[in-house]
């Protein structure tokens, strides 16, 4: 099997919240999804109570909504803590797989301006989406490579690769992070072959994306139709 591992710059802003019933605290939600989620404790004192197979009760604020839930640790990277909920309710559920909808996804995208980066074109949906266009060497229209996260998967183009998937994950180390933006280092491991359902969901994402620059916009569009 093969495949590349890449250190790549990961766009995060902090989607949600969690308050846990036992501790008294308000967690930062790092990704989320209808299997779980992802949490950053800033706090290393706290890392203890979070082992691996403790469950953890509590409420967490989705886009304005509150719910209460409970999840079990799956594991632990560094200051991150990776969980699947435990009989999550009707409401949490039916709201997650709205949430998780592709359409949703590519609705939400916003453009965001990133100093030093400034010809990078990258659009970030604060529930663990993000989408970077990077120009070619003569700039302007011409495209080098994209890239689409999904959660913890990824679809990327590149010019001499083509289209090509896989799954991206946080790396131990902390990143920094400048007001609410946080920039962390990924580690992305390709698929063997070509996740057609991936495909699939991010040629819905992109179709309903408010990405003013239709050149872009087609080209992702073109690659994606391209996949056989």
């Amino acid at each position: 099997m093969m495949h590349e591992k890449r250190r790549l710059p990961r766009f995060h802003i902090t989607p949600c919240q969690f308050q846990d019933a036992a501790l008294g605290k308000v967690l930062a939600v790092q990704d989320l999804s209808s299997g779980g989620l992802a949490l950053r404790l800033v706090d290393q004192e706290d890392l203890p109570r979070f082992a691996v197979s403790s469950i953890h009760r509590g409420m967490i604020k989705v886009e304005g909504r509150k719910f209460e839930c409970q999840f079990q640790v799956r594991y632990i990277r560094g200051a991150l803590i990776g969980a699947e909920w435990l009989e999550p309710g009707t409401e949490l559920k039916a709201h997650l797989h709205e949430l998780s909808h592709p359409g949703r996804l590519g609705e939400n995208l916003r453009k965001y301006e990133i100093e030093d980066l400034n010809a990078t074109d990258w659009f970030h949906n604060p529930v663990g989406v993000d989408l970077l266009f990077y120009p070619g060497q003569e700039g302007g229209a011409n495209l080098s490579r994209w890239m689409l996260y999904i959660h913890q998967n990824f679809v990327q183009w590149e010019s001499d690769t083509g289209v090509q998937t896989g799954q991206a994950l946080s790396e131990a180390d902390e990143g920094y992070s400048h007001g609410v933006m946080r920039i962390e280092t990924r580690l992305i491991e390709f698929d063997s072959s070509v996740d057609r359902s991936l495909v699939k969901a991010a040629r819905e994402l992109v179709q309903h994306a408010p990405i003013e620059n239709l050149d872009l916009k087609n080209s992702v569009l073109s690659h994606l139709n391209g996949v056989v």
